[in-house]
């Protein structure tokens, strides 16, 4: 699997809004800042998260984004649907031979079990465990 440039700044950004939880809203620059991306890019991100419900925008001079819930209740399957659309077992090719049937069904299913298989990897993997790894860099590389 290949993760989305997008994709990976929406998990760091609601790692980064985790990390601020407890100093109130934080404003799509600071986001931005901290991602090393420009603050119109930060501004979609964020605005699609909001869309599913994963952030919160709060409107106003000391307004931002917060979390909608604990860090430990979204995960990365959630992000990255919300950002690169459901992942599924799609087949590149609708049209072919009646000859080719099988070949075509055992390749839609491989398809379908890759995709199950890779949802489920990613659920199980929380905006809390990326905030772990953050404080705590030496035990992500620990061998």
């Amino acid at each position: 699997m290949k993760l989305s440039k997008t994709s990976a700044h929406a998990a760091l950004a609601i790692a980064f809004l985790a990390s601020k939880c407890n100093e109130g809203p934080t404003q799509a620059r600071t986001v931005a800042e901290h991602l090393g991306i420009p603050t119109d890019s930060a501004l979609k991100i964020l605005q699609a998260l909001s869309r599913h419900r994963l952030i919160k925008s709060q409107l106003g001079r000391s307004g931002g984004y917060l979390l909608h819930r604990p860090s430990e209740g979204i995960s990365l399957l959630e992000i990255v649907e919300a950002i690169d659309g459901p992942i599924a077992g799609e087949m590149p090719i609708s049209q072919h031979a009646n000859k080719l049937d099988y070949s075509m069904n055992i390749l839609q299913n491989a398809c379908v079990h890759a995709a199950e298989q890779l949802r489920d990897s990613l659920s199980k993997y929380t905006i809390a465990d990326l905030i772990m790894i953050e404080e705590q860099p030496q035990l992500a590389f620990a061998g």
